[in-house]
């Protein structure tokens, strides 16, 4: 019998599990709202009894899993196990979320960022088989990153490694919730569409059927800016212009560093296709350097809602990582 594990990906509003052999068969999936407002135990509650539904759809016992791996947000402990302060979390606060799902399953459990594990699981089976320097993200709510260097996840010496969503693009731009000003976020995701073309509605005039939202910024959100984008709309499409052409500045800033030869982008944003991809090739093509631009990819990731969960059990397959 092959070796089976568990990887999960928990995110602010859904939790994934995948019951998985060593060559990266997934046997079995289960996908559940994570309920991370209500309180500390309802998304640990929502990891466990998603865990139990693989094991129970897979046909086997959890005397048959090696290890579990978990894909969370952060800040955390891998080490510990332990998420220190995640946003998206509200009431897990130095939660030792390793320790309390081994203690309900009676299996070895290893937590990892979220966005790290993507970019393994997009490594191992999608976008980045076969380049040993690979960088992935996520372009949601925020931006995650996540770093293959030499063959091997990068996790830095805490844990936090990656956070290109935090690299400040503009030292005088807005306030960001970390504390720091003009990060990637702000710019990139998908809550950074909507914030600049909210400030755009308000502050120019422009002819667009976006101009009826001028005023009624909570109810705008990137599907509509998408949507109108799609339909020719060219405030809409400048709006995407200017996102991806500041997230290529982002990673033409983590190519300059660490030299990856590919960059594969995930997440709700990348659905967008050429909109937020034309503008983020184009800013590597003028800013990068023209050395190596022509061997560098950026490519959208090819595993959407299995990369997580493939990677957090790559993680605890192979139990190595750059510390």
């Amino acid at each position: 019998m092959k070796k089976l594990y568990i990887g999960v990906d928990l995110g602010g509003t859904n939790v994934r599990s995948g019951l998985i052999d060593e060559e990266g068969t997934i046997l079995a999936k289960d996908k559940r709202k994570s309920l991370p407002k209500i309180s500390a135990e309802a998304p640990l509650n929502q990891i466990v009894d998603s865990i139990n539904a693989v094991v129970a759809s897979g046909g086997v016992g959890f005397g048959d899993i090696i290890r579990i791996g978990i894909g969370t947000p952060g800040p955390l402990s891998a080490k510990e196990g332990t998420i220190l302060n995640a946003g998206n979390l509200p009431h897990w606060k130095n939660f030792p979320l390793a320790a309390k799902v081994r203690e309900r399953v009676g299996v070895d459990v290893y937590i990892q960022n979220d966005a790290n594990v993507y970019a393994l699981g997009e490594w191992w089976k999608g976008a980045g088989r076969g380049y040993d320097n690979f960088f992935a993200m996520t372009l949601g709510t925020g931006i995650g990153g996540g770093a293959i260097c030499g063959g091997k996840l990068l996790t830095g010496f805490n844990d936090n490694a990656s956070e290109v969503g935090h690299m400040s693009i503009d030292r005088n731009g807005i306030q960001c919730w970390c504390g720091q000003k003009g990060c990637l976020e702000l710019y990139s995701s998908a809550t950074g569409l909507v914030r600049i073309t909210n400030e755009a509605l308000i502050n120019s005039h422009v002819h667009s059927t976006l101009t009826e939202y001028r005023g009624r910024g909570d109810e705008l959100n990137s599907q509509i800016i998408f949507e109108a984008a799609s339909n020719g709309d060219e405030f809409a499409i400048e709006m995407f212009d200017t996102c991806g052409y500041i997230l290529g500045l982002g990673i033409v800033n983590v190519l300059n560093i660490l030299n990856f030869q590919r960059v594969a982008i995930g997440g709700g944003l990348a659905d967008a296709g050429d909109l937020i991809f034309a503008p983020a090739k184009r800013a590597l093509e003028e800013r990068g350097f023209n050395t190596f631009n022509s061997e560098v990819s950026i490519v959208r990731g090819e595993l959407p809602g299995n990369a997580a969960i493939l990677g957090a059990a790559k993680m605890v397959i192979d139990m190595e990582v750059i510390n």
